[in-house]
């Protein structure tokens, strides 16, 4: 499913000025993270670590677990794999709609695929994976922290993988590592390219017990994250960086960009605890609106057809600035005006 995920901006080269289609705020300003890479290009003339442990040390202090229970990956999307892979053959359940790696990473390691049917929960072997994103990508949903905690602690029984990639873009409470050390049965995703907005450099790590971790080393390839990825991971968390706009402001500029976009008829804005939303077009089909905004404002959108569970009506935007956003009202005023 690698080519129906949102930021195709490859596909339209010049034509897009402004893109809402990532959940990653495109504002951030990241001169001095690429004058300390343009200092050590000397890297790439030398194997990486096959293990980046120096930054495998500096996520974990910052966590505030041991560093055996953290592993850097080449973006959340490698550790989703090698679950999928150190699991294979078991079952996976997956509510939808949801990130579509997850049922893409299952297939390809022959799991057998729930959809979180109550019926069919109740005859699957208990040798189950659930994954959950939180907050849920694509519709911004965050499940309540005490909820989530009795879930894992209550059924040691089943495998969790809890994606928390989006943790920065949301004020709701959500799973800390450091309290769940007693658990192992827990895996936590996380992105250090959304919370720096460096998509492009992959970067994704995930904690989980000792003993699961190394099982995963085993499994993967060596020098999985290349040494650029790596000195940026470092120079961002040695100095503290912080590439997001403060985020009541961004999530103010949130909720004032739903309200614009209710007000306009025939859209429907679902809710979000994030800065990225769910729109229901009513008067065109997705694929018709992404391609207008593209042809009369340079606008790019992510068609969310193709998330299961969602038709040819949806589309997902993210939060930018707030002269961006005013332009993204407008464009979608005019193009119902013409769809």
């Amino acid at each position: 499913m690698i080519y129906g995920h949102g930021d195709d901006t490859y596909r339209y080269g010049e034509k897009i000025k402004i893109n809402f289609s990532s959940n990653i705020y495109i504002g951030a300003d990241l001169s001095g993270l690429k004058a300390h890479l343009a200092s050590r290009l000397d890297v790439i003339g030398h194997y990486p670590e096959p293990e980046p442990q120096r930054l495998e040390e500096l996520i974990a202090e910052r966590l505030g677990i041991p560093a055996n229970m953290v592993m850097v990956t080449n973006g959340a999307n490698e550790a989703i794999y090698l679950i999928a892979q150190l699991y294979s053959g078991w079952t996976s359940i997956i509510p939808q709609p949801t990130y579509n790696e997850y049922a893409d990473a299952c297939r390809a390691c022959h799991h057998t695929i729930s959809y979180e049917n109550t019926q069919e929960l109740d005859s699957l072997p208990d040798d189950r994976i659930y994954w959950l994103c939180n907050p849920n990508n694509p519709t911004g949903n965050v499940l309540v922290k005490g909820f989530m905690s009795h879930l894992v602690r209550t059924h040691p029984r089943f495998l969790y993988v809890i994606d928390q990639s989006y943790a920065d873009y949301t004020k709701m409470a959500l799973l800390n590592p450091r309290e769940l050390t007693d658990c192992y049965n827990v895996m936590i995703l996380g992105s250090l390219s959304k919370t720096y907005c460096v998509p492009g450099l992959r970067l994704g790590y995930l904690t989980a017990s000792p003993i699961i971790i190394s099982r995963l080393r085993e499994i993967r390839q060596p020098w999985s994250v290349n040494a650029l990825a790596i000195e940026a991971g470092r120079y961002l968390l040695e100095n503290n960086c912080r590439m997001l706009p403060p985020l009541d402001e961004y999530l103010d500029d949130a909720v004032r960009l739903r309200r614009a976009l209710g007000e306009i008829e025939g859209v429907t804005v679902l809710h979000s605890d994030t800065t990225f939303m769910l729109l229901n077009i009513e008067w065109a089909t997705s694929q018709e609106v992404k391609q207008w905004l593209i042809d009369h404002y340079g606008i790019l959108v992510r068609d969310a057809s193709n998330f299961y569970g969602l038709d040819n009506h949806y589309i997902r935007i993210a939060t930018q600035r707030p002269e961006q956003n005013a332009l993204f009202v407008e464009a979608i005023r005019a193009c119902k005006g013409e769809l």
